[in-house]
């Protein structure tokens, strides 16, 4: 398989880029969580909803390591850091995503989970996981002439942080400001 992928982003001149979301993040983290589900008292991942909401989803997260859809973590688990760098290392352009949405990986969170472990567990360097995040999907998307980079003539959708991200990636989990076309919204 390994071989194929890396035929096929040797050829990417002809065919274009092969672009690939790993979201890794929750099979790394659902050993943590199901021995530290102290995250889920947290009041981030419920804004917006209804307490009713708020109540069910608390109550179905009760016994986390019951859930089925984490029953195959464990045998994953193990391979996961090494099928990344292959991923990487094939050439395949690799896209932040997530799994947003399945138990205990909640979308307020998931970004920022998805870009620290690759960068703190995987050795990504800061700015190719920002690149990830930002402008490879614009490229993905054919949306690059209006969006992914901070240029002149695309839309200003910026965030902005306090401290040097490069550095410290974890200031991306706090934003300070937000702009969307231009407008600041936050």
């Amino acid at each position: 398989m390994m071989d194929m992928l890396v035929e096929r982003t040797g050829r990417s001149g002809a065919l274009g880029p092969l672009f690939w979301t790993p979201t890794v993040a929750i099979l790394n983290n659902y050993p943590d969580w199901i021995n530290n589900p102290e995250f889920v008292d947290g009041e981030a991942w419920h804004e917006g909803l209804p307490p009713e909401i708020v109540t069910d989803i608390r109550q179905s997260l009760s016994h986390p390591e019951r859930i089925e859809y984490f029953k195959q973590v464990p045998q994953r688990g193990p391979t996961l850091r090494r099928k990344f760098d292959q991923l990487r290392q094939s050439g395949a352009v690799l896209l932040i995503g997530t799994d947003s949405g399945v138990p205990m990986f909640f979308h307020s969170g998931s970004t920022w989970q998805e870009i620290d472990l690759w960068v703190n567990k995987f050795d990504v360097p800061a700015i190719e996981a920002i690149r990830a995040a930002t402008y490879w999907p614009a490229v993905a998307m054919k949306a690059d002439k209006d969006y992914g980079t901070v240029t002149e003539g695309k839309y200003a959708d910026i965030i902005a942080v306090k401290g040097d991200v490069l550095n410290q990636v974890a200031l991306l989990q706090r934003v300070d400001i937000v702009v969307k076309h231009g407008k600041q919204v936050k």
